[in-house]
């Protein structure tokens, strides 16, 4: 715009200044043109300094007076100037224009009417070092003397109107990289100047005007047109103007600003409002767009209506560029692109721009409204873009209305990913274009809420169903209490959740509330830092012969790296939840509810399972049932709670009723961690209580635990658990029990238990009010100081059961039987028959007691070559039973016919050492008789007793050596071993063997301990 004002200034000064040159001398000279063309084309030497070429002038006096009117033709201009294409600055074909002679006279007024440019070119140019054409065309007043004659003080010109006709305009401006101009200007200027102050009005009618900047064609060329009023200080160089009209082929714009050439400081400034008359087509604006641009809108086709308004601000100093201020509205928009499947319609927009077209500082465009809609979708959007020379920023805040199935054919086909469905929601996201293409999430800002229904997605084999769902979320997360976890953020609410993976596996969540916090994962160089919490009402899972489901399932769960090993994992979990069922095959479980609080540290550096994983917490179980093939009968638990950590299990309370057995159990397991280590045995102290105990099924589920001999591990087989609930036997082919195979003690564990079992049962038979510690000790069965009541005896019982091999057993045993029928103990301690066979021509109460031990094979039959033992049998008012043993002994010793075989007492002891048993001298009473027994008998059942009456109603004394077996039995008199006042003396054998035992016990104990 300032070349254009100098160039036409200097053009229009040029012309007036010739008309002021030659109405001055029209008062001495005649108006001939012959005379008139040599004087001014000699005085116009005198103020232009190129070459000047007038073909003819003349002035028109009489005809028009008082006004005075000039006609030039043939003016031409020659400035010859390197690198300019032509050295002609001007040509005009032809310029009148008339001049007020009395008002000029008069009043020193300049009164111009009816100027005229008619045929003119003017051709402007500036090369590389800033020097032009026409600069110094029109000599300075300093350049030459003064000139009274020649001065006009005119204070006041009217231009009336200057019509130009037929003018072509051309500049070029080398160091702007601008080439532009106008063709076939018709345009009429009208203004008065008083002083130097210019009130003009320029009304362009045609033209065609073209613009080129760096060799781009902006406008190649287009129609304008104008209506310009404008207001100008011819000595500051300045113009402003308001409401001026311009036309670019149809395009109409209202113009109001300023423009300054400041000469002072070589600037020029232009400050422009403008206005879009009438909403512009956008087709005809992206036609207009430079071939270098094109690409931004390859395959793109949009259209739509456009209007503007805006400021355009030049300061030639600080850019070559102007900054444009421009708001823009679209309505009616459409958009379609070749790589979006369907297209835009409906396109609404309401925009600022604000650019200086080189800088990001000074360029960003607010969207203060868009919205648009696809055949199945809308969507709305505000917000900020930034840095648009560079990379590219978008804030924007996005609410939508979207249907999935249109997002498809965005998905790479590679993926496999399909979606049904939709999504309405508001987003907010700050990014810039490479983040998203590069994928940096650590510096994409986003967050919104949304909501979505009938969602149906398939990727590759997974998918998920959901019916409604309300999803939160933000990234980066700004409700971390800490930035470990301020990477994502995610809030999600859905009535109904669906998923699987084929149909393998299915998963179903109801009213499910899960919220998720996490740390960047994708960093893989160290463990995430996850938090989430979740509720719901239903959990349901399956996955081929698995199936599982929660009610009411709700807690947190945190993941994050142990501090100093980001490799290493720690996890913090709380959980609650009603009723619980699991189906894993034939195997079921069932907890009414679960309390669990636990945290969890990964050690990566260990190979096993369980010692990678170091528990602590707490559980809390109430009315469990678990029912599997690897037990007869299911386990009901009433109530588990239990502490837990890597070394150590203390369990509160644990309540389990198995078939006939209930009991409850409470204490603590210590050496958990180093046991799985293989550091350290398993160690525990207990508290068992019970109200029936089947003591077989307790067997069966705990025989061979640690075993790592397969054959001992599986030595209560399938057909042995229905054997042991009849005594652990298998009816032979004569219907006696046999065992199919024994009791493998567990290995590696050291438990004891104080028991308090109010009735145990054993096969068929049942015992009370059992009392006393059970301890297994790495292979070793304990029973220390057991007592009990059965229907036959109040007992007491200390043992020693090892299991080193399936068919080499050892039992150590301390029994003490009270108040126990004979016929009784034959039946349930059958070896007794063999140890002592004279036990049973006796029949009555007694008290047994027994110290042995010995070697067994699998079916629990004595090794009698092993057998160490000592016994005794104290009874009184026993009966003999009648037979032909009693009917020699009494014929023998002569007993009166009325004897009762009745035993008044009875007081024996005996040792087992292998195959032998020494019956120590022991008194019995019966009838009128007192007799003193001993000696020895064999287990192949051959005997050698001896019997000395110390007191009888015979006057002599007697005594009798019974030898032979039972079925072959000697008698013969003998003189007595034993005086008439002897009394045998207890011998304290058991309570030797007692001590015996317990040492046993203590060294395998000890010998526990050390391992």
């Amino acid at each position: 715009m300032k070349r254009f004002l100098k160039i036409f200034l200097i053009t229009l000064a040029s012309l007036i200044l010739l008309l002021i040159i030659a109405a001055g001398i029209i008062s001495w000279y005649v108006f001939t043109p012959e005379k008139l063309t040599p004087i001014v084309r000699k005085q116009a030497e005198k103020y232009i300094s190129g070459q000047t070429e007038i073909g003819k002038v003349e002035l028109t006096l009489f005809s028009t007076f008082p006004r005075l009117g000039l006609k030039i033709e043939d003016v031409v201009l020659i400035n010859p100037h390197e690198g300019a294409p032509s050295d002609t600055l001007a040509i005009i074909g032809e310029f009148i224009g008339f001049v007020d002679i009395e008002a000029l006279r008069k009043r020193n007024e300049l009164l111009l009417s009816e100027l005229s440019l008619k045929d003119g070119t003017i051709n402007a140019f500036i090369d590389s070092m800033g020097s032009s054409n026409f600069d110094n065309f029109l000599l300075d007043s300093d350049d030459k003397e003064p000139d009274t004659e020649d001065e006009f003080p005119i204070s006041f010109i009217n231009m009336g109107t200057v019509r130009l006709q037929n003018i072509s305009i051309s500049y070029i401006d080398v160091p702007m990289g601008l080439n532009t101009g106008i063709q076939g200007l018709d345009a009429a200027l009208t203004g008065i100047m008083r002083d130097d102050k210019l009130n003009a009005v320029i009304d362009i009618a045609r033209s065609t005007l073209y613009l080129e900047h760096n060799g781009e064609v902006y406008f190649p060329n287009v129609d304008l047109k104008a209506n310009l009023p404008v207001n100008a200080v011819i000595s500051e160089q300045s113009a402003s103007f308001s409401d001026a009209f311009l036309s670019i082929d149809g395009m109409g714009f209202v113009l109001s600003g300023s423009m300054q050439n400041d000469v002072s400081d070589e600037n020029f400034l232009a400050n422009i409002d403008y206005q879009i008359t009438e909403a512009l087509p956008l087709k005809s604006l992206l036609a207009m767009i430079p071939a270098s641009f094109e690409h931004f809108i390859e395959g793109i086709v949009a259209d739509g209506l456009i209007l503007s308004t805006g400021n355009v601000d030049f300061n030639m100093k600080k850019s070559s560029m102007p900054v444009l201020d421009m708001h823009v509205e679209i309505d009616r928009g459409t958009f379609e692109y070749t790589d979006v499947p369907w297209p835009l319609r409906n396109i609404k927009g309401d925009l600022r721009l604000r650019t200086d077209l080189l800088t990001d500082e000074n360029s960003f465009l607010v969207i203060n409204r868009m919205s648009a809609s696809t055949p199945r979708s809308s969507y709305s959007t505000r917000g900020r873009v930034s840095n648009l020379f560079s990379d590219i920023r978008m804030a924007l805040n996005t609410s939508a209305a979207v249907s999935l199935d249109e997002l498809n054919p965005f998905v790479p086909e590679s993926m496999n990913l399909v979606m049904h469905g939709r999504a309405e929601g508001n987003i907010r996201s700050d990014f810039t274009l490479s983040q998203v293409m590069e994928m940096q999430l650590e510096h994409i800002k986003l967050s919104g809420k949304v909501s979505t229904s009938d969602l149906d997605i398939k990727f590759d084999s997974l998918w998920v169903t959901i019916d409604n769902a309300d999803l939160g979320f933000a990234m980066p997360n700004p409700y971390a209490l800490n930035n470990k976890a301020g990477f994502v953020f995610a809030d999600i609410n859905a009535n109904r959740i669906q998923a699987g993976e084929g149909r393998l596996v299915e998963t179903l969540l109801d009213n499910a509330q899960i919220m998720l916090e996490a740390s960047d994962l994708r960093d893989t160089t160290r463990i995430p830092d996850l938090l989430t919490s979740f509720k719901m009402d239903y959990l349901e899972a399956r996955m081929d012969t698995l199936r599982l489901t929660v009610d009411y399932p709700a807690g947190s769960a945190s993941i994050f790296p142990v501090p100093g090993k980001d490799d290493h994992s720690m996890i913090v979990l709380a959980y609650n939840s009603e009723k619980l069922t699991s189906h894993v095959g034939d195997e079921f479980f069932e907890f009414e509810r679960i309390h669990l609080d636990t945290d969890v540290e990964n050690d990566k550096d260990q190979d096993d399972f369980f010692q990678q994983w170091l528990i602590n917490g707490f559980i809390n179980i109430d009315n469990g049932l678990i029912a599997t093939t690897f037990l007869n009968h299911p386990i009901q638990i009433p109530a588990i709670k239990m502490d837990f950590e890597p070394e150590r299990i203390d369990i509160k309370d644990s309540r389990m009723i198995i078939d006939n057995s209930d009991f409850s159990l409470s204490g603590a397991f210590d050496n958990v961690l180093s046991y799985f280590r293989g550091d350290s045995i398993l160690r525990g102290n207990f508290n068992f209580v019970s109200t029936t105990t089947d003591i077989m099924q307790l067997m069966t589920m705990t025989s061979g635990i640690g075993i790592e001999d397969d054959e001992a591990a599986e030595a209560i087989n399938v057909n042995q658990l229905e054997a042991e609930s009849q005594n652990t036997k298998m009816p032979d082919d004569s219907g006696n029990y046999e065992f199919t195979g024994p009791y493998m003690v567990p290995e590696g564990i050291d438990i004891s238990l104080a028991t308090n079992i109010n009735q145990a049962i054993w096969g068929p038979d049942t015992a009370t009010s059992i009392r006393g510690d059970v301890r297994i000790s790495d292979g070793i069965l304990l029973l220390d100081d057991i007592r009990f009541t059965t229907p036959a005896a109040r007992m007491q019982m200390t043992a020693m059961y090892r299991t080193p091999r399936k068919n080499h057993l050892f039992l150590g045993l301390d029994y003490h039987m009270l108040d126990i029928e004979i016929e009784r103990l034959l039946q349930m301690i059958p070896e007794i028959d063999t140890i002592m066979p004279m036990l049973r021509s006796f029949r009555g109460a007694g008290e047994f007691h027994m110290a042995i031990e010995s070697y067994l094979d699998s079916t629990y039959t004595l090794k009698m070559s092993t057998l160490r033992g000592a016994a005794s049998i104290r009874g009184k008012d026993l009966v003999l039973m009648d037979g032909e043993t009693f009917s020699e002994i009494a014929s023998t010793l002569r007993f009166s016919k009325k004897a009762e075989n009745r035993v008044d007492s009875l007081s024996a002891e005996f040792t087992i050492f292998r195959n032998e048993i020494d019956v120590y001298p022991f008194l019995i009473v019966m009838d009128r008789y007192e007799a003193v027994v001993g000696g020895r008998h064999n287990l192949d059942m051959s005997f050698n007793y001896h019997i000395s009456l110390i007191n009888s109603p015979l006057p002599i004394r007697l005594g009798i050596d019974v030898s032979g077996t039972m079925d072959n039995l000697s008698y013969r008199l003998a003189s007595p071993r034993y005086a008439e006042l002897y009394r045998p003396v207890s011998r304290g054998v058991v309570a030797g063997k007692q001590l015996e035992l317990r040492q046993l016990i203590r060294d395998a104990l000890l010998q526990g301990l050390e391992q």
